[in-house]
């Protein structure tokens, strides 16, 4: 998927682009009055990539990303807090029978909400830590002349 980003920044080796997030939906003739998903709100997303062009303020670039990172980002973020949310509660439902705990159920309940903000704690760690690498790069740049006419 590419998308059409711009430099709002330069960091080292590195530029900060900002672009519209595409919508999940695309666009079809219905979009102007669709509410799914907040679509009358404009989204903008920023990201870090590496300045592979040489780019500068200001300039137009078009991003790659590989449709395999956004199965990623998405098993990350739902799959996995699914996986640690059934595995916390099912562990902590079976110690609280083992134990005779009261209130089996909440307890495990509890866990598994305890293990899902802890499973999104380390995803923001790993992001925060620069573990967690976004795969998307810059193709090329785009004639300035272009930012007009692409909204």
């Amino acid at each position: 998927m590419e998308q059409q980003v711009v430099v709002v920044a330069i960091e080292g080796g590195d530029v900060l682009v900002e672009g519209r997030r595409v919508s999940a939906c695309g666009k079809c003739a219905g979009q102007s009055s669709c509410s799914t998903m907040g679509s009358w709100v404009e989204r903008v997303a920023e990201l870090r990539v590496e300045n592979r062009l040489h780019a500068e303020l200001g300039d137009l670039v078009v991003l790659d990303v590989p449709d395999s990172l956004l199965l990623k980002i998405s098993f990350q973020l739902y799959a996995l807090p699914m996986v640690a949310f059934l595995f916390a509660g099912s562990l902590m439902r079976e110690l609280a029978l083992a134990l005779a705990w009261p209130q089996v159920d909440a307890l495990a309940a509890l866990a598994g909400l305890a293990a899902v903000l802890v499973s999104y704690a380390v995803i923001r760690a790993r992001v925060a830590a620069g573990r967690n690498h976004l795969d998307a790069r810059m193709v090329r740049l785009l004639p300035k002349n272009l930012e007009s006419c692409s909204t």
